[in-house]
């Protein structure tokens, strides 16, 4: 079953080409963890195209990001001033933006869409669970970091073409479906404990139920 790509738009999951040159597979070469073994904070590039009949959309975004288990901070750097806290084992998101003169940040519900720089490769592996096991097609360097190039799918038609780290980060991929393609790429990338004031938001804000301080409950 496929992950319908409009549950996962908001939370810039996406993609990259893999690179011409790239070194080819050896036969001893393993798959890395399946799942990221290390905090870290990284800078990725996104883009995304849709196609619909009598035209479409396409766009981008480069975030800044900082994942520390099952939570991940994301601040947008283009699209708008926008910061969103995600915790995976609570299945909630935090949205604000932390310049807003109201201070209120807005709790929702978290959806299933998997999150790859959350969830590494089992992120991946998930977006499509009719896939059989990633093929190894070679190395790379992204962010000046080695990482193997794993094919899921068909990623020309339909499928993910992705490179991970020796730390199970996604450090690029490239998510490919009929009429629906997205690309992320970290252009920097730090690994390394992360402080857990990223995780929440300021102190002076007031957190909410739903889409605003209008129509929502003070949480306690």
């Amino acid at each position: 079953m496929k992950t319908r790509p409009e549950l996962y738009l908001a939370l810039g999951i996406a993609v990259a080409t893999v690179a011409l040159g790239a070194a080819p597979a050896r036969a001893e070469d393993e798959l890395p963890p399946e799942r990221p073994t290390t905090p870290y904070s990284a800078t990725m590039r996104n883009t995304f195209s849709i196609t619909k009949p009598g035209g479409g959309s396409s766009g981008g975004d480069t975030v800044e990001i900082r994942v520390s288990g099952a939570r991940l901070l994301e601040d947008s750097r283009i699209m708008e001033e926008k910061s969103v806290i995600v915790d995976m084992e609570k299945h909630e998101a935090i949205e604000f933006d932390p310049k807003a003169t109201d201070k209120v940040a807005a709790r929702f519900p978290l959806n299933d869409a998997p999150i790859p720089y959350v969830q590494g490769r089992a992120g991946l592996a998930a977006f499509d669970t009719s896939w059989p096991a990633p093929k190894i097609a070679g190395k790379d360097k992204v962010a000046k970091q080695k990482c193997t190039i794993l094919h899921y799918g068909k990623p020309e038609e339909d499928g993910i073409a992705a490179c991970v780290s020796k730390e199970g980060v996604v450090l690029r991929a490239k998510l490919k479906f009929p009429n629906y393609e997205r690309e992320f790429e970290a252009l920097d990338f730090d690994a390394g404990k992360q402080d857990e004031k990223y995780f929440r938001p300021p102190d002076d804000f007031k957190v909410v139920e739903g889409a605003g301080p209008e129509d929502a409950e003070q949480t306690e």
